[in-house]
């Protein structure tokens, strides 16, 4: 069987031959970056907000609050990078059509 080559259009390169489930894992990676934006959007709102007078015991239990949620997302953030790194780069190694 002859395999005839997809080549792109943009750089004369052969494109990859990317399985259903690597392009399933990699939208699953992006879905769980993306749900991060609605706890962002509350902590930016915490750090910008500054019409109201300050109650010191609020300002302290929303801050700390919003330090967890931090914490929890950096470091979800970093293990979903390197996830998606390690995606890529398996992407990248696959066989090309």
């Amino acid at each position: 069987m002859n395999k005839k080559l997809i080549i792109a259009k943009q750089n004369n390169q052969p494109l990859p031959n990317i399985p259903q489930q690597d392009v399933h894992t990699i939208a699953n990676t992006l879905e769980q970056l993306t749900l991060w934006n609605l706890i962002l959007n509350l902590l930016n709102q915490f750090f910008t907000e500054n019409l109201q007078p300050l109650d010191k015991d609020k300002v302290m239990r929303e801050y700390y609050v919003c330090s967890k949620l931090y914490t929890n997302f950096h470091k979800d953030f970093s293990q979903t990078l390197q996830k998606m790194e390690s995606q890529i780069s398996i992407l990248r190694s696959k066989e090309k059509i």
